[in-house]
């Protein structure tokens, strides 16, 4: 068996030589140029302000998510209601097709039960016409549902 300084010397010459001093230096200038100028750090000042601005602005976001349902107007026409179009738009079809359904086979919900997965790639389409341009748009939203149904027996 070889004595472990041959073995040591070996490794040492399979290792890159270190940078010079005077290249990582111009290395280090070189990231600091690209940095950009040195951004003051925030101090900490005083803390009940920041609470209090940040309060602040929860209690206007949560005022506006709160008068939000009272802005929307609800419609007694089902269909409008359903699809709320803007003003000019005009709902001339809709349709839903299946596109492709996969079996998933069994799997485990939540509560341990077990359960048949079946996958369904389904496409909405409708179009819509402009009344002022004329202009018809197509919209088609692609979805994908799993449908879980419960397994009763083996």
């Amino acid at each position: 068996m070889q004595a472990p300084d041959p073995i040591e010397t070996i490794l040492a010459r399979l290792m890159p030589p270190a940078l010079s001093e005077n290249g990582q230096l111009e290395i280090d200038e070189m990231i600091d140029d690209l940095a950009g100028p040195q951004v003051a750090s925030i101090s900490s000042g005083p803390s009940l302000a920041r609470w209090m601005i940040g309060g602040g602005i929860a209690a206007v976001a949560a005022g506006l998510l709160a008068a939000l349902p009272l802005l929307e107007t609800v419609s007694k026409d089902p269909t409008v209601a359903a699809h709320k179009m803007p003003v000019g738009m005009v709902l001339l079809s809709e349709s839903d097709r299946i596109e492709s359904m996969t079996d998933e086979g069994w799997q485990e919900s939540a509560d341990g039960s077990a359960m048949h997965a079946l996958r369904v790639s389904a496409v909405e389409e409708n179009s819509v016409r402009d009344e002022e341009s004329g202009m018809v748009v197509q919209i088609s939203e692609p979805r994908e549902e799993i449908f879980l149904t419960p397994i009763s027996a083996f």
